[in-house]
């Protein structure tokens, strides 16, 4: 199988672009995008600048912290839970984790949905859980294995390129590009 480099000098696939502050991780590539829905991620594209001024971008393999994102669950969700909001959980390798269940009505009152409220500090994938509600412990105590997932960036990642030139291409593959704080370059184009 051949292997292809990425030359930042020549795009074989091409679109105008508008800055926006909306950072969706949908693929804004319709050739990447199969969900009929087009999001603002870029996938690593190069930057052509049309017309001078400031170009804010998050730089290409940026991610955010991962976060919790889904709860495995290891015995049914338990048994004689309510539903509530901000319960405190036991077990992993963190601390400070609480949730929000809905729970199902009588006779189990097993947990059916189940969501982060705070996610703490220092869990790991793969930890065991268990959510505690008014003292509940030992066999009907619900678990859970948490599964992680890299987060979305936010602007607080960017970097701002001021003064890019007309007929420039920025130095650096992209995945969003945002509203700059003043001056923004227009006739952008993205491309891969």
């Amino acid at each position: 199988m051949a292997r292809f480099t990425f030359d930042t000098g020549f795009m074989a696939k091409a679109q105008t672009w508008t800055p926006t502050n909306n950072i969706n991780p949908l693929p804004a590539w319709e050739f990447m995008n199969q969900s009929g829905t087009l999001g603002t991620f870029l996938a690593g594209s190069a930057v052509y600048v049309g017309a001078t001024g400031r170009v804010k971008v998050i730089p290409a393999g940026t991610v955010a912290p991962f976060t919790i994102s889904k709860f495995d669950a290891l015995n049914n969700g338990g048994i004689q839970y309510t539903t509530n909001n901000g319960l405190t959980t036991t077990g992993g390798s963190g601390t400070g984790l609480t949730v929000d269940i809905t729970a199902a009505g009588a006779p189990t009152q097993n947990i059916l949905t189940i969501a982060v409220n705070n996610p703490g500090s220092g869990y790991q994938n793969g930890d065991i859980i268990e959510v505690v509600e008014n003292g509940q412990g030992g066999i009907d105590q619900a678990r859970y294995r948490l599964e992680f997932s890299a987060g979305v960036p936010t602007a607080a990642d960017a970097v701002e390129f001021i003064g890019a030139q007309a007929g420039s291409i920025l130095p650096i593959l992209v995945d969003y590009v945002l509203v700059p704080s003043t001056g923004a370059a227009t006739g952008l184009i993205v491309g891969r």
